[in-house]
């Protein structure tokens, strides 16, 4: 159900400074946008022409006025006073798709039910009747999280072209009762960047390649990057990814907008397309800390309670509650050196991360700074690539029988594509075959992701604990490597461009099952610097 992120692929047994350039000098990565980049499948806009031909020229400048950059919040005080309907909040969405997303390609396929979804939940305010903050808000999909509708779930395979999931996923059945309008499927890394070590993030057959909206040559990350850009270009208010380890916190910091990794368990697992599901997670991305608290809250009533499921505490919080502009004070923040500066003087280190301001806009919330040192950190072992090889090859199947897919197991994916593999495949499947290929038994497997998790805690674990922290910080996604195994929270909060115009973010991490405590951390931070650059479409 998560995702990999290339950068993670990239940096993988290098230890922790391979993770970190420092952002005063490094340029983005560019990838080639261009090879195997044509989508598959276009997306089908009659559903919506109906519904777009309604607003007038005047009527959505006047929109744009109202909505454009605006939160949950302000949309929902508009829905609830007439100002917008929520088939208006459609159809500006839908229109600013077809706009600009031909040039960005961060929405797979929209949500022919949309409309009238939209119109349903319009007559209920009509009554009186509001569910909630999510009412009447559009939120885009990952295309891994299953949908028992119209739409397809294919993991922007094209072996799954055709292929509809049996049911909703969980988290979604909960989106569809709080009142949100789900609008549609994003792109994605294919597979969730476990099919090719050496593709570009964000491209898939059926979606072809993803773009950032900072320039075409700023690698937009992933593998949850459609839903990030989707967000950032204003495509939907909301959206849903999945992360196993980056694949949330990586595109949300390349667009500038907010991105959680939940604790494991606290969002459901049912019917999302896994990689390892003892590390998977699906999770929010807006553009404000207040949005995907709004979103969390709603997403964690869909909670499993599955054995492995170790934050059920936490469910049924309002995360809301927790976003308050003081929640910093006094509070032990550790940025965590790159491995180049483990001995440098604090400033130094921060400098090299490019997150002077960050560090200022914590302290004016009133937190004490440090910096956290500690060895590189690399896993004794095997590490984690064998573990989500077989994981993947077993989550896989398990999903594609469960839901009667046109193909039933990862073998047949894997020969589907080789019909064809220069419009299939065209960055090769490597990892597809890992998987399939897994020499690695259950019982071996168990104890591979027991020790894994278990040097991970004791790293962050002791981090936290030597040092008397309440949470860390790092840049972007430098300790992908680690909180996932650990289990721990994630936040990806906007920092602002680097010289060269390229997003990069503040990273919270926090312990196992403090999601509400880190929103608050991340929300103060939010407030005292306010470094999110929309980007000019």
């Amino acid at each position: 159900m998560g995702g990999i992120g290339r950068r993670t692929i990239v940096k993988a047994g290098l230890g922790l400074g391979a993770a970190a350039q420092p952002l005063r000098t490094a340029r983005a990565e560019q990838p080639d946008a261009q090879a195997g980049a044509r989508p598959v499948r276009p997306l089908d806009l009659a559903p919506f022409e109906e519904t777009l031909a309604a607003l007038s020229v005047p009527r959505r400048w006047g929109l744009d006025l109202l909505l454009r950059e605006r939160g949950v919040a302000e949309i929902g005080e508009r829905l609830a006073s007439g100002q917008v309907t929520a088939v208006e909040l459609v159809a500006w969405h839908v229109g600013r798709i077809v706009a600009h997303d031909a040039a960005l390609r961060s929405v797979l396929e929209l949500n022919p039910d949309a409309p009238a979804i939209a119109a349903g939940l319009d007559a209920e305010l009509a009554r009186g009747e509001r569910r909630g903050a999510l009412h009447g808000i559009p939120v885009l999909l990952k295309d891994t999280i299953g949908t028992g509708d119209r739409m397809h779930t294919t993991a922007g395979a094209a072996a799954l072209r055709y292929a509809r999931c049996d049911r909703d996923a969980a988290l979604v059945t909960a989106l569809r009762a709080a009142g949100a309008v789900v609008l549609g499927k994003a792109n994605l890394s294919e597979w969730s960047y476990w099919m090719s070590s050496v593709a570009p993030s964000g491209y898939s057959a059926l979606g072809g390649q993803t773009v950032s909206p900072y320039g075409a040559g700023i690698d937009p990350w992933g593998s949850s990057t459609g839903s990030a850009v989707a967000v950032s270009a204003g495509f939907a208010t909301l959206a849903v990814g999945a992360e196993t380890a980056g694949s949330i916190v990586s595109p949300a910091a390349r667009a500038s907008v907010v991105g959680m990794r939940p604790s494991h368990g606290l969002v459901g697992r049912d019917r999302v397309i896994p990689i390892c599901g003892e590390v998977d997670t699906a999770g929010p991305l807006g553009r404000s800390v207040a949005d995907i608290a709004a979103l969390l809250t709603t997403l964690a009533a869909s909670g499993d309670g599955a054995p492995a499921d170790r934050t059920s505490a936490t469910r049924g919080t309002d995360f809301s509650a927790a976003l308050q502009p003081r929640a910093l004070r006094r509070v032990r923040i550790g940025v965590v050196a790159a491995a180049e500066t483990v001995d440098a003087p604090d400033e130094a280190a921060i400098a090299y991360l490019g997150l002077e301001e960050t560090v200022a806009a914590m302290r004016r919330a009133g937190a004490k700074v440090t910096v956290a040192r500690a060895a590189p950190f690399a896993f004794e072992g095997p590490g984690f690539v064998p573990q989500f090889d077989r994981a993947m090859r077993t989550g896989v199947d398990a999903y594609l029988r469960a839901t009667e897919a046109p193909v039933t197991s990862l073998a047949e994916v894997i020969a589907f594509n080789d019909e064809d593999p220069a419009a299939y495949a065209p960055w090769g499947q490597d990892r597809l075959w890992a998987g399939q290929t897994s020499p690695l038994g259950a019982g071996a497997a168990r104890a591979l992701a027991k020790s894994n998790r278990e040097q991970a805690e004791a790293y962050l674990g002791g981090l936290l604990a030597e040092q008397e922290l309440d949470a860390l910080v790092t840049v972007d996604s430098m300790l992908s490597l680690i909180y996932p195994f650990a289990d721990f929270p994630a936040i990806a909060v906007p920092a602002g461009l680097n010289p060269w115009g390229t997003p990069f973010a503040a990273t919270f991490v926090g312990r196992r099952g403090s999601d509400a405590e880190l929103l608050g951390f991340a929300y103060a931070f939010e407030q005292a610097s306010r470094l999110r650059v929309p980007p000019r479409l």
